[in-house]
């Protein structure tokens, strides 16, 4: 009887391409899953657009118990002043708490900052390049007072810079 001697393996030519393959592979992949400071910055936007959203709903139901839906008014919550207006609470107030007061944010060395942005809004976001604003580095969200009875305050985000 004659023994086989033949041996199945790969080629150095196959072994190669592997290799070269694995390499395209790893070179457009590995960025996308290196970096993922953009995904989280907008899932923190994303997370504050739903506070945002939370807290002018729980100031509201205390507005329609204290039956305090003018135009501008003020809701009692335990004691602390909150400006509202059309029963939500404002974007920007002088005297008493206002939508930035009501979110607790932590944001100590996270770049997160509140920016007034005239008497109507109020954004919140990162300022990554350090000039006090958020709106040029395009990763904030921004709440705008309600317009109407019955018009919920705008709630948007812009996540493009994230």
């Amino acid at each position: 009887m004659k023994a086989n001697n033949t041996q199945q393996g790969f080629t150095l030519i196959e072994l190669v391409a592997v290799i070269v393959l694995l390499g395209v592979l790893a070179v457009t992949a590995l960025p996308r899953f290196m970096d993922l400071r953009g995904d989280a910055r907008q899932a923190v936007m994303e997370s504050m657009q739903g506070s945002l959203q939370g807290a002018a709903t729980q100031v509201y139901a205390k507005a329609l118990i204290q039956d305090s839906l003018a135009r501008t008014d003020t809701v009692d919550d335990n004691g602390t002043l909150i400006d509202t207006r059309y029963g939500y609470p404002m974007a920007n107030s002088v005297g008493n708490q206002d939508i930035e007061n009501l979110i607790d944010l932590q944001a100590n060395g996270s770049g997160i900052i509140w920016q007034a942005a005239g008497g109507a809004n109020r954004r919140v976001g990162y300022d990554t390049d350090g000039d006090g604003r958020v709106t040029d580095d395009e990763c904030y969200a921004q709440y705008t007072n309600s317009t109407a009875e019955g018009n919920l305050p705008a709630i948007i985000i812009d996540t493009d810079g994230c």
